[in-house]
């Protein structure tokens, strides 16, 4: 069986509509901004910054759960309405996990 490629060419992309939603968040563009550890190594607002950049660009953060800032900080740099995801390391110390997991919620 042939599969045949046909290229468009000259296809107007003036009006594209790239929005989509990842488990219900809605997304500006179909991507996410990950998960990644100790951002303020990287610059100094850090894991703040992103969620701030998250949500001036119209996409998902997925907080991480080894951050250079504290969860509630983090949390406290959302804009109201905004929908953060949340990366889970289970502690051995499964009380501080479930701390953690609750903080989310709320």
């Amino acid at each position: 069986q042939r599969i045949t490629m046909r290229p468009r060419i000259l296809v107007n992309v003036r009006e594209i509509d790239m929005t989509t939603s990842f488990l219900g968040a809605p997304s500006s563009l179909p991507l996410y901004f990950t998960a990644t550890a100790l951002a303020k190594l990287a610059h100094p607002d850090g894991e703040v910054g992103i969620v701030r950049a998250a949500h001036k660009a119209g996409v998902p953060y997925m907080l991480p759960t080894l951050s250079s800032y504290t969860l509630d900080e983090m949390l406290a740099a959302r804009t109201p309405g905004q929908q953060l995801f949340a990366q889970l390391y289970v502690n051995p110390e499964r009380s501080r996990s479930e701390e953690y997991v609750k903080k989310l919620e709320e």
